[in-house]
């Protein structure tokens, strides 16, 4: 059977209640204050995980069926476009958890992310740095498949960009593509694990950029 492109390439989809990425929970409660505005929630799953764990938590969204099932869940939200209806520095920490790679104007989000932000802006990204290489090895990852990315980032211009709108940037690789994964259940696949695990090995390739971005005191 001949395939479409669709059957490969899809809009990115936000998380769900309890299918979310638990790397980013254990991102943001790291560096995020106590209160927490979730911007691009999506469905809401970062914000109510959050809530759940403590902290006063509340999402924003373009998508309006996102934000209904949000509230069935339990999380304050509010539909938004452009400019947040929020007052300056009301939230210690916002959240931008892989967002900016879909919004085609991304500077008037990130104005209005740093403006309500009193402490920082915590952003999540796909990492397009080795990209060229991946391509040359035949290796890719899913993320990277959502077909209404516009923006693609490596460490070096995610930090010039946020650094327009913050004191300090700190941008680190995460999430790494283990050869491993490639090879099938087999003595090679877990001694190879084993070596990464052990730290004899180091992964070369990482599929999300971390950032924290802290925000400038005026």
């Amino acid at each position: 059977m001949i395939r479409a492109r669709e059957d490969f390439y899809g809009p990115g989809i936000p998380a769900r209640h309890g299918e979310y990425y638990r790397a980013f929970v254990r991102f943001a409660r790291k560096h995020a204050g106590s209160s927490i505005l979730d911007l691009g929630c999506g469905y809401g799953a970062y914000g109510r995980a959050l809530a759940d764990a403590g902290s006063s938590c509340f999402g924003c969204d373009i998508n309006l069926a996102y934000l209904r099932e949000a509230v069935v869940h339990g999380l304050p939200v509010a539909a938004v476009d452009s400019v947040l209806p929020f007052r300056d520095a009301t939230f210690d920490s916002v959240l931008l958890f892989e967002v900016i790679e879909h919004v085609s104007k991304v500077e008037p989000l990130l104005n209005e992310a740093f403006r309500v932000a009193r402490r920082n802006v915590l952003v999540t990204v796909p990492n397009s740095e080795d990209i060229e290489i991946m391509k040359q090895n035949d290796v890719t990852f899913a993320h990277m498949l959502s077909s209404d990315h516009v923006n693609f980032f490596d460490s070096k211009s995610l930090t010039q960009l946020l650094s327009g709108y913050a004191v300090n940037v700190s941008v680190e690789r995460s999430d790494p593509i283990y050869p491993f994964w490639f090879i099938g259940r087999s003595a090679p696949y877990y001694g190879l694990r084993l070596l990464y695990r052990a730290g004899l090995l180091k992964p070369r390739f990482f599929s999300r950029l971390y950032a924290v971005a802290s925000v400038r005191k005026d």
